[in-house]
């Protein structure tokens, strides 16, 4: 009884609660003593079912007309095995129809679930009540809009209460079609009662003819003219014309957006119109073209059966793009002149340049232009930059001249003129052409502009030829340094030249380097041609270079590496070396705290080897050398007092309580000279401990670090260099039992010593009563110049906000009277003596006093 309320049962819902009363019945207490199940138990469980499982049922009703009245044990154990097979599962095989129903046309179908799923769920929850879940079912094919019956199917989530008194309003509509659905009953999430049921909703999709849409619609044919669009149910085909049916270019184009006159036909579903197609016998120009790569479906009539049928989709839209149908040649009124005959060839090719299948010169390969008996030309139309039609034929009559053929005999057809001369025998003498008399005879004479001299040089020209320089004719050709001469020479223009002996003469004003320019420089050129039967006997021309300076210092080492290597500048540059153009050559300066030439020491072999003439201010290579020495800058307490408590014998706290024996005095003098005897080592062992920092150390900074008692500069080109790291702490010198001298050197990279700076120890033997006393002096003094000096760096930093902002008002409020530059400050001078001194500076102690109170400590 528990099982069926969580399972699927093979019979509807009424037939569930049946079975649940039916097993109540079985094991009620009075079963033993009743005959049989109730009567409308056995008719509701022995109704004939078409359910697969109907055998169970079968078997039930059986079992109640045989077994009345056996045992109890016999009912409970046939119960339990019709409950075990009632509860098999099934799968939704039927599904109830819907009475709504959905229509599109082709272009207007919905292309993917989401443009579906609203309308079906509108649908359902208008038709169904108690709707909570809708499960939408589509397959791949409708969602591309195939154009025809389709049918949606989704399985709806129901609130039991609801589709029990939909099923029971469905059985008493008798015209309402019902259908057994394998409903489950369950809990959802809310505690809900529901089942699952299975609904179709039918939909049609209805034909687009894409031949007849206008252009720049997205469902439009994609057929190339001149082929014709054939519609199809869903679809659509590409038709090759036949000969006399296509339509020009221009024409197709003018009609493009009206659908009455577009190429388009009517394809049948029983596939009689295709099969026409197929028994036709058609020409090369009545197919595709023969070859895949000028088109799809090569050789073919139509797109039919070769292209996928869907012709939306990605492949049917690009097979059909590329099926190429040829075009009529002759069709075109412009292929051929006005006078002349065109003629198509057999096989239809596709012109490399156009794609079209035709062209616009005589030797097109689909079609050619013959002219009408009596006139000349290729028989095409004469366009803008032909040359004028001049057709000429030989003495004969009928062969054309060389000139004619040269021509491609001219555009159209023109009536040709006889040439006298073509044909003639070549004129012997020198410059003499055939010419044509007055009465069309032709004979020898000299070509125009040569005159027969009658000295044995024939037909000449009086006329002097013209030289012209290249490449320009400018008489000046402007060079750079590391630009090389090129002989360009000269032109000789002489329409009329003889053919005589001559010589042409090139002269160079110095000579020219075997490779690049490096000199600064003017010379020229002069080119002489000799003409001796002329009444001058030569002709001559001058070319002036001139090579202008180039700066070596700005230029590309790259570019000019290979081509010119002897520009490239060979200053130090790493030593802080600098290039300066001058005129036809370059320096190299070397650098602030440094000396030398500035060039590389490589440079004086390099300039041996290209035989370049020394740079400006070269002296051997000997680069720029760092001069300057370090500066070094003791820090911290200078002297440096180290404090020891002072040797001496027994004190006690009573005045006059020291012993003062002669013995006792002579222990203690022993005492302080083997204390002091111990200073210089100690001062050495603990100038290594500390490597020199508690040099400096003091009761503000008591660990400072050795870098903080010293500081080495050193001034180089590049700048103030930290040297401190190679500063060495010396040997401590004795200048007395309690004072030593500490030295400080360093050296720099280019080995520039600085001199030697010294920090004064000094060893103060302090009474011990007096130790604590002077230690706190030292504290606060230290804190009390601390203080000092931060109240003066504070002062300073207002005075100059204050001073700045006072110069600031000034300047604004001058602005509009004034805009010229503002006069310079006023110094500060102290007088370097008392004499020097005035009335307000009398002492120059006084002045730095003011100076540093009044500018901010800057005198």
């Amino acid at each position: 009884r528990d099982r069926l309320t969580v399972v699927r049962r093979t019979n509807g819902w009424r037939q569930d609660l049946a079975l649940l009363e039916f097993s109540a019945f079985l094991s009620h207490p009075s079963f033993s003593h009743r005959s049989s199940p109730p009567p409308h138990l056995t008719s509701l469980i022995t109704t004939p079912s078409h359910h697969p499982h109907s055998l169970t049922h079968s078997l039930i009703h059986l079992y109640i007309m045989m077994t009345m009245r056996l045992s109890s044990l016999l009912w409970l154990l046939l119960a339990a095995i019709t409950l075990n097979v009632v509860t098999v599962e099934a799968g939704f095989d039927k599904c109830e129809r819907l009475k709504a129903s959905l229509s599109y046309t082709q272009e207007k179908a919905p292309r993917d679930l989401s443009g579906v799923l609203p309308v079906v769920v509108e649908r359902v929850n208008r038709e169904l009540e108690g709707v909570v879940d809708v499960e939408v079912e589509w397959t791949g094919s409708d969602l591309h809009g195939r154009v025809g019956n389709h049918m949606i199917q989704c399985k709806v989530t129901r609130l039991v209460s609801e589709a029990t008194a939909a099923a029971a309003a469905a059985a008493a509509d008798q015209t309402t079609q019902t259908t057994d659905t394998d409903d489950e009953v369950t809990m959802d999430a809310q505690g809900r009662a529901v089942m699952v049921q299975c609904f179709q909703l039918p939909f049609t999709i209805l034909d687009t003819n894409e031949c007849l849409l206008p252009q720049g619609h997205v469902m439009r044919h994609q057929c190339q003219h001149p082929a014709i669009c054939v519609n199809t149910i869903g679809s659509y085909d590409c038709l090759c014309p036949r000969l006399g049916e296509q339509q020009s270019a221009a024409s197709d184009n003018d009609n493009a957006d009206d659908n009455s006159k577009n190429s388009q036909l009517e394809a049948t579903e029983d596939n009689a119109f295709w099969n026409d197609i197929a028994q036709q016998s058609r020409s090369p120009w009545e197919v595709s073209y023969n070859s895949s790569a000028k088109s799809s479906c090569p050789s073919s009539a139509s797109t039919n059966a070769c292209c996928p049928a869907l012709a939306h989709s990605n492949e049917g839209k690009l097979c059909r793009t590329a099926f190429s149908c040829p075009s009529d040649p002759c069709l075109d009124t412009t292929a051929c002149a006005s006078n002349a005959v065109c003629h198509r060839h057999e096989t239809p090719t596709v012109d490399d340049s156009t794609g079209t299948g035709t062209s616009t010169t005589a030797t097109n390969s689909n079609f050619h232009c013959t002219c009408p008996n009596g006139l000349m030309g290729n028989g095409l139309p004469c366009r803008k930059g032909d040359v004028t039609p001049r057709p000429m034929v030989k003495f004969d009559g009928v062969t054309p001249t060389e000139e004619t053929v040269r021509h491609n005999y001219y555009c159209g057809c023109t009536k040709p003129t006889v040439d006298a001369c073509e044909g003639f025998p070549p004129c012997q003498g020198n410059q003499e052409v055939c010419v044509v008399t007055s009465g069309n005879t032709p004979m020898c004479a000299c070509k125009s502009g040569y005159v027969d001299n009658h000295d044995g040089y024939g037909c000449v020209d009086e006329s002097p030829p013209v030289l012209k320089l290249r490449p320009d004719g400018k008489e000046t050709l402007t060079l750079r340094q590391g630009d090389f001469y090129k002989e360009h020479a000269v032109d000789i223009i002489d329409d009329n030249a003889e053919e005589y002996l001559r010589s042409l003469r090139i002269t160079y004003s110095q000579p020219l380097p075997p490779g690049c320019l490096t000199q600064m420089g003017n010379f020229h050129v002069n080119y002489t041609i000799a003409t001796p039967w002329t009444s001058y006997q030569f002709v001559r021309v001058t070319r002036n270079v001139v090579v202008e300076d180039i700066n070596e210092c700005t230029l590309d080492a790259a570019k000019y590496q290979d081509t010119c290597p002897s520009l490239i500048p060979q200053c130090d540059t790493n030593a802080g070396a600098k290039c300066s153009n001058t005129k036809g050559s370059y320096t190299c300066d070397c650098p602030k705290h440094t000396s030398g030439d500035g060039f590389l020491v490589s440079a004086k072999s390099n300039l041996k080897q290209k035989q370049q003439q020394h740079p400006e201010g070269y002296q051997g290579g000997t680069g720029c050398v760092d001069t300057s020495k370090p500066v070094l800058e003791i820090l911290g307490p200078n002297p440096k007092v180290l404090k020891v408590c002072k040797c001496g014998g027994l004190a006690g706290i009573m005045v006059g309580s020291s012993s003062s024996s002669n013995d006792q005095k002579g222990g203690e003098d022993s005492l302080c000279a083997q204390q002091r005897g111990t200073y210089g080592d100690s001062l050495k062992d603990l100038i290594e401990s500390t490597m020199g920092a508690e040099l400096c150390a003091t009761h503000r900074n008591p660990n400072p670090k050795p870098s903080d008692c010293v500081k080495a500069s050193d001034h180089t080109y590049r700048g103030v260099v930290d040297v401190t790291s190679r500063v060495e702490i010396g040997t401590p010198v004795v200048k007395s039992p309690h004072h030593w001298k500490i030295p400080y050197n360093v050296v720099d990279a280019a080995g520039n010593h600085a001199a030697t700076a010294w920090r004064e120890v000094v060893v103060e033997e302090v009474d011990i009563f007096d130790l604590e006393h002077k230690v706190r002096k030292e504290v606060l003094a230290e804190q009390d110049k601390h203080v000092k000096e931060a109240v003066h760096k504070a002062l300073a930093v207002e005075r100059a906000k204050h001073t700045a902002a006072e110069t600031s008002s000034k300047r604004t409020k001058n602005r509009a009277v004034d805009v010229g530059s503002c006069p310079s400050c006023p110094q500060c001078k102290c007088p370097t003596s008392s004499k020097d001194a005035s009335s307000k500076f009398d002492v120059v102690s006084n002045c730095n006093t003011y100076c540093e109170t009044e500018f901010t400590g800057v005198c």
